[in-house]
């Protein structure tokens, strides 16, 4: 993963038209935050001020390779590649902003615990804390993506079974809802989201089991591996997606009261 990582800094650096010795001097300040949030015990305001910045960071970048595809080449590359049967353009901005949103949920969990909690990221291993977030998120994307992906794949064949055994084919396509319509109004709400993430993560054993599947743990093994059962380790995921959900409708309803 070093050499990855590295290759990952410079590509993302070349984007951002950063030099050689900014990334050097990047390094070394990222290394004085990470001393200074170690002596709080990666907890209080700084550290969810820290981390809401990577997350959102690091959502953008990977929406940005989602829509362009990049994001199939990063993961292989990555050495966790999505089986190529899998790999597919036909999703739309709402699939693709969930799938990026819970991969970033899930890199967070992984960076925490061993970048920052075993101490694996240094200044000397050439990525910054950006990049190695972002590294992160490349390692929890694979598990998230094939979920969404035979999620998607088994709704969507029941549509088709559904149209195809109708009179007339024509007409049940054209009324029964596509699970793939886009919704614009959610891909412009989801950075704003990214924001509230890292508060609605309090809980160590649900943090534990997220990074437990990200690295490859079934959510029956992971729940398992927490001491929760598979049904509690879900509503707490649940509940998780809906305080985003509920503080997202909140902003809404104040953003339209003060514009009447």
């Amino acid at each position: 993963m070093g050499r990855s990582l590295r290759a990952l800094e410079a590509s993302l650096a070349e984007a951002g038209g950063e030099s050689a010795a900014a990334r050097d001097q990047r390094r070394q300040a990222d290394a004085a935050m990470i001393a200074f949030l170690r002596r709080k015990g990666f907890e209080g305001p700084h550290y969810r001020q820290f981390m809401q910045t990577l997350m959102e960071y690091g959502w953008r970048i990977l929406s940005g390779w989602s829509a362009t595809g990049q994001i199939f080449d990063r993961v292989a590359r990555a050495g966790r590649p999505v089986p190529a049967t899998m790999v597919t353009t036909a999703w739309a901005d709402d699939e693709r902003s969930q799938v990026v949103t819970d991969t970033v949920i899930k890199g967070s969990t992984l960076f925490r615990e061993h970048g920052l909690v075993r101490g694996k990221w240094t200044p000397e291993g050439g990525a910054s804390l950006p990049t190695y977030f972002v590294g992160a998120g490349l390692l929890a994307f694979n598990p998230v993506y094939v979920k969404w992906y035979k999620t998607y794949r088994l709704g969507q064949s029941e549509l088709d079974h559904r149209a195809a055994g109708e009179d007339d084919v024509l007409c049940a396509q054209r009324d029964i809802p596509d699970q793939r319509a886009t919704d614009p109004a959610h891909i412009a709400a989801v950075h704003d989201d990214i924001a509230r993430l890292r508060p609605l993560l309090p809980d160590e054993q649900l943090r534990r089991a997220l990074a437990l599947m990200t690295l490859g743990y079934s959510q029956v093994e992971a729940a398992a591996e927490v001491g929760l059962t598979t049904r509690a380790l879900e509503g707490r995921l649940a509940r998780a997606r809906t305080k985003v959900s509920a503080s997202r409708s909140i902003r809404v309803g104040l953003e339209e009261g003060g514009a009447r």
